[in-house]
């Protein structure tokens, strides 16, 4: 016969062990943070929902050259390449996945919208400096 003051231990080590086991289980279930998942995709464009975000990615790539980092900035995030910086407006689904996206107007002070692929430059036509 357990003694109350072990059956009190005894509950607690349960119950610490079944903590222990479910943070486990959250920990690798977590959402990848969504600068993750932005970065994922800049990094291989490969893994875009359809044929037209990854030929957007591509373009954005060959015209601004290799991509570097994903950077949050106010309520979106900004996609930092060789030859200037291209803001996002990202929203993910439940599970994490992007939901939509949005480029905002690229800054930079080398690039030309000339140079741009096609689709880019039609575009950016509502951006301000990248008039073609």
């Amino acid at each position: 016969m357990l003694s109350t003051n072990q059956k009190n231990r005894a509950v607690t080590l349960l119950g610490g062990a079944l903590l222990l086991i479910l943070s486990i289980d959250l920990v690798a279930h977590a959402q990848p943070a969504p600068e993750v998942v932005l970065d994922r995709l800049f990094r291989n464009e490969s893994s875009a929902p359809n044929t037209q975000s990854r030929e957007m990615l591509v373009s954005f790539k060959q015209w601004m050259g290799s991509y570097q980092r994903i950077r949050k900035e106010g309520s979106g995030y900004v996609a930092v390449f060789d030859s200037g910086s291209l803001p996002l407006d990202a929203k993910f689904k439940a599970n994490g996945a992007i939901e939509t996206m949005n480029f905002g107007c690229p800054t930079s002070k080398s690039l030309s919208l000339s140079d741009a692929p096609s689709g880019i430059r039609q575009a950016l036509s509502k951006c301000a400096g990248f008039k073609s």
